[in-house]
């Protein structure tokens, strides 16, 4: 399964008329696609940013021009930019359904590409274990270009005490992550569920 992570870097005024418009044509328009395994979306008001990552079996199908023109619409709603990546759906676990106002934590990844497997083993035998073994933990999955080693790891928590947490955990793992497989963290950032998606995972 693959991923593409639309970010719209808009206004704090005007995020969630660039959300309703995303929920409104995007959502519909991904989840009646060919391949398309549904679509999730996140918001950090205070900061204006709203991030669609839709899912599909074949990555080809997020660029037609119906989808595009779509995410087009809602940034100019929100008076924002909109930046495109796309990933590897290389781990993905579900604990429950998410709600929606669940929080959710974006952390950016870089795993050395000579090392991507044994990183990949790193976050999914000890990072994914360890979160799990804690309360709040809904969903958790690593996206990753594995040509480059840059990726995003998304972790969704019932409040946001228990996002907090896991972030306490990742601060306690980086130098261990980085000295066994040469995975390094360099930030992560806050969002609120709008919406999620039933079939991605």
């Amino acid at each position: 399964m693959y991923a593409r992570v639309n970010t719209i870097f808009g206004t704090e005024g005007k995020v969630d008329a660039g959300v309703a418009l995303l929920e409104e044509s995007d959502r519909g328009a991904v989840e009646s696609a060919a391949g398309s395994r549904g679509l999730t979306t996140l918001v950090d008001r205070k900061a204006g940013v709203i991030v669609a990552v839709s899912y599909w079996d074949d990555l080809q199908r997020s660029s037609d021009a119906v989808l595009t023109q779509a995410r087009e619409n809602a940034a100019m709603a929100a008076s924002g930019e909109l930046v495109a990546e796309s990933f590897e759906v290389a781990v993905a676990e579900r604990q429950a359904v998410p709600a929606p106002g669940a929080a959710v934590r974006m952390t950016r990844v870089q795993l050395d590409p000579a090392r991507v497997d044994a990183g990949l083993a790193f976050v999914h035998d000890e990072l994914m274990q360890r979160l799990s073994a804690g309360s709040g933990l809904c969903s958790a999955e690593l996206l990753i270009d594995r040509e480059i080693g840059n990726g995003l790891f998304v972790t969704t928590w019932t409040d946001q005490d228990a996002a907090d947490r896991a972030e306490a955990l990742l601060d306690e793992l980086r130098l261990d992550a980085e000295e066994r497989v040469g995975a390094k963290f360099p930030g992560s950032e806050s969002y609120v569920l709008v919406r999620g998606s039933a079939r991605a995972g």
